[in-house]
């Protein structure tokens, strides 16, 4: 009787088992099967970056929060911060925009937020700032899509700056043990901050960033020199309890909120760390009189992006990569060619690893980007 008792438990344990090996495999495809990027995807992250223009200060800029100084009020704006994927316009009370400064020692940024409930929690040193509404800044000096910096601020003035040697997609891990040395910071509220009581207006920050301490040498930043760089407002749905400020949760779930993203050169994605999708950031003496890149030069970037993503689509489908191009235009039927017609793409590499070359009439050397996700440009 006792055997019998027992064969019937293994029986229910085994069987236990299966379903649990079952429905994790089940998962495992269902995460496959929606991970797979659509062709509105592809469109959305296949849009030119923004471009934006920052002048030279001659005369100095006093960090305290306000815009007032003469050399400010030249100072062309972004655009308005927007959505992060699909770059629809934020409602007015939500406007966030910023502008910026540069002399030989200094990128200085100024931004400002529209905001009826100005709100911050953290006060320490790298501590993630983005679990408050914050203001985030993203800046890639050489373009790779490696090697890049982000800095975090909240309406109390704490900081997480961090370094990434690499994306998370690509197995990077943020350093927090980076700083900016020499930073100058400056929050002005318009308001009362953390008072449920009443509606403020806006608040802002003012920064100035040494070139040195993103280890940019002296006098390598020259007019004519490009960054690429992102700027984000991070946002999150409030409750008052108390009259006390709190992030909101979901009723029956008791889980936050996702919080709200929008940015200046939206990104296609919910994800910051695509380096690919920030802004062109020209440093210079004057606006110029066009636009100050080659559209054509960067039609053949954002292709062989394209084909960086169908890359990851056709491993993730197949376990190995794509060996001919031809295998990767077939996975999104009628997605736009956006490459110009004289432009050149070859794919090169095997089931393991590929590099995507990409040339235009009057390169000296071709665009190269590694199966690692890093871009090489030559310089021209």
């Amino acid at each position: 009787m006792q055997a019998t008792r027992n064969r019937h438990r293994n029986r229910f344990a085994n069987a236990h088992i299966i379903i649990i090996v079952w429905l994790c495999a089940f998962a495992l495809l269902w995460q496959k099967l929606n991970a797979q990027t659509t062709r509105e995807d592809y469109i959305r992250l296949m849009q030119t970056p923004r471009h934006y223009t920052v002048l030279r200060t001659t005369t100095p800029i006093q960090v305290d929060g306000k815009d007032n100084e003469p050399d400010w009020q030249l100072a062309p704006w972004t655009e308005d911060f927007s959505d992060i994927t699909t770059g629809a316009a934020v409602e007015e009370p939500r406007r966030a925009r910023c502008k910026m400064l540069w002399n030989k020692e200094s990128l200085y940024v100024y931004a400002e937020f529209r905001e009826q409930d100005i709100w911050a929690s953290l006060t320490k040193q790298d501590e993630r700032v983005f679990q408050d509404n914050a203001f985030e800044i993203f800046i890639n000096p050489d373009g790779s899509a490696f090697n890049y910096f982000e800095f975090q601020i909240n309406a109390l003035a704490a900081v997480w700056d961090l370094f990434m040697p690499r994306p998370y997609r690509n197995g990077g891990r943020a350093l927090s043990s980076w700083d900016i040395h020499g930073l100058q910071k400056a929050v002005r509220i318009g308001g009362t901050l953390n008072n449920a009581a009443d509606k403020d207006s806006c608040w802002s920050v003012e920064l100035a960033i040494p070139f040195a301490a993103l280890d940019i040498k002296d006098n390598t930043i020259s007019a004519g020199t490009i960054w690429r760089m992102n700027f984000s407002r991070v946002q999150w749905q409030l409750d008052v309890d108390d009259g006390i400020y709190k992030r909101q949760t979901n009723k029956f779930t008791s889980k936050l909120l996702p919080e709200r993203y929008s940015v200046w050169s939206p990104q296609g994605i919910v994800n910051l760390h695509y380096p690919e999708r920030w802004g062109y950031v020209l440093f210079a003496d004057s606006l110029p009189g066009k636009g100050f890149l080659s559209p054509e030069k960067e039609k053949l970037i954002l292709t062989l992006w394209k084909y960086y993503y169908l890359q990851q689509q056709y491993q993730q489908s197949h376990e190995k990569y794509a060996v001919h191009i031809y295998q990767l235009d077939k996975l999104i039927d009628g997605l736009p060619d956006i490459k110009a017609s004289d432009a050149t793409i070859k794919l090169l590499g095997n089931e393991k690893q590929f590099w995507i070359e990409g040339n235009l009439p009057g390169l000296k050397k071709p665009v190269i980007l590694d199966s690692q996700g890093e871009l090489h440009i030559a310089d021209q």
